[in-house]
């Protein structure tokens, strides 16, 4: 089998397809994955164990495009959105229809980047949609986590007419530049539905995360598969910065902060709130910042180390606690390592994590981010590292979460699928 693997969006929803990408090569499969630029260096490390798996980087930053529009929710932030992203489209279709003409057996795409269908089309291949969380297929059970908050604002007869809305912004943001790319690049027409990932039945949906996490709606099609999550194989060779080391090993185990790609509107204020709630609280901290204006306010802080990298499966296991602002990748980490949760969601799906979080019990009532400050963020820390119901349940939800292989499960799904597409009649 050759796939073909595209993908957009954070670290947390690029990093799924490397550990997809890795396991189908071991598997024996070629393949090949195009992400953004910004991510082959840890394309390379990722993949560094599974052999060669060319990566093709796209012109495409969503660091730039807005992939957290800061002060916007809702409605107002999905359509600041797909605005942005519209802006970019015309760098990297080109680049994409030269990589189709490899050839491949299989597309596999984030919905993000809601191409892949274009060409699968032109290649007559299966299109597999690869997401980290229930955006996209329809369920009454709760609304599309597209929404920001929609589980909020949203009457539960609109629930799975929120999903196909989502479709349709999702794929609205490059329509005129992808029609003419697929007339000049594919050959290809204008059949209705085009857009529309889902536009056929029967395309097969992967979701990369636990059933134990969210259990698989009642009413959803055969199609719509939950595999559990798709983690890159953990290794022993990394070896951690000696001043993370030496903070580690100096005391009880820290909470971490990190708040991943998304915008901060004060980096002050933030150093003033970090080191008030834990001289407050009296727990030690690690903070993920890459803010130059962050590092050097904490840099004389005993009591907290800043970080620019450390993999997430490794770091998490040796906290006490996670800060985070409900992204898919940073929660399944936390979920994995089994550590109690505080969530400052931003928006896009941050919202429908922290509130599954909570309800599962494995984190603490969240609260948007513009409601941190200095005693929001003690108190929910506090409870954080003192509240043993909370941590009895992080810890067996990861038990559970843990034994499930969701990469392999993802990869037998691929295999089975592109059997029967090319087997022949009798």
């Amino acid at each position: 089998m050759r796939a073909l693997l595209l993908t957009v969006g954070s670290q947390g929803d690029v990093q799924p397809y490397l550990a997809l990408a890795g396991r189908l090569r071991c598997a024996g499969h070629d393949v090949v994955l195009a992400a953004p630029a910004v991510y082959k260096g840890l394309a390379q490390q990722g993949l560094a164990e599974s052999g060669q798996v060319p990566f093709v980087p796209l012109d495409l930053d969503m660091t730039e495009v807005g992939y957290a529009v800061d002060g916007k929710h809702g409605l107002r932030h999905m359509l600041a959105f797909t605005r942005a992203m519209g802006r970019r489209a015309g760098s990297f279709l080109p680049q994409l229809a030269d990589l189709a003409r490899e050839g491949a057996d299989v597309v596999v795409h984030h919905p993000v980047l809601p191409l892949g269908q274009h060409l699968a089309e032109w290649l007559a291949v299966p299109a597999v949609v690869a997401s980290p969380l229930p955006a996209l297929v329809p369920t009454r059970e709760f609304p599309s986590p597209a929404w920001p908050g929609a589980n909020r604002w949203l009457p539960s007869s609109l629930n799975r007419p929120s999903y196909r809305a989502a479709r349709y912004v999702t794929g609205a943001w490059c329509r005129k530049d992808v029609d003419r790319w697929r007339a000049a690049d594919l050959g290809l027409g204008k059949p209705k539905g085009r857009h529309d990932p889902l536009a056929s039945r029967d395309v097969t949906v992967l979701h990369a995360f636990s059933e134990h996490v969210i259990p698989r709606p009642h009413d959803w099609p055969d199609t719509a598969r939950i595999t559990g999550y798709w983690q890159l194989p953990q290794t022993g060779d990394w070896t951690p910065p000696r001043r993370l080391a030496e903070f580690l090993d100096a005391g009880e185990p820290p909470v971490y902060i990190g708040f991943g790609s998304m915008p901060v509107a004060d980096p002050a204020r933030l150093a003033d709130t970090i080191i008030a709630a834990t001289k407050q609280t009296g727990t030690r901290t690690i903070l993920y910042s890459l803010d130059p204006r962050v590092r050097r306010q904490l840099s004389q802080q005993t009591a907290i180390t800043v970080i620019r990298q450390a993999p997430h499966d490794w770091l998490f296991p040796r906290v006490s606690a996670v800060v985070h602002h409900g992204g898919a990748g940073t929660t399944g980490a936390a979920v994995r390592a089994g550590r109690p949760q505080v969530i400052w969601p931003f928006g896009i799906d941050q919202h429908f994590w922290a509130g599954r979080m909570e309800q599962l019990g494995v984190a603490v009532p969240a609260r948007p981010v513009r409601a941190l400050s200095k005693a929001t963020l003690a108190s929910a820390i506090d409870r954080a590292v003192t509240d043993a119901t909370i941590k009895d349940r992080a810890a067996g939800l990861a038990n559970r979460v843990r034994a499930q292989d969701g990469t392999g499960a993802a990869v037998a799904h691929l295999e089975h699928l592109t059997r029967s597409t090319t087997a022949v009649p009798a």
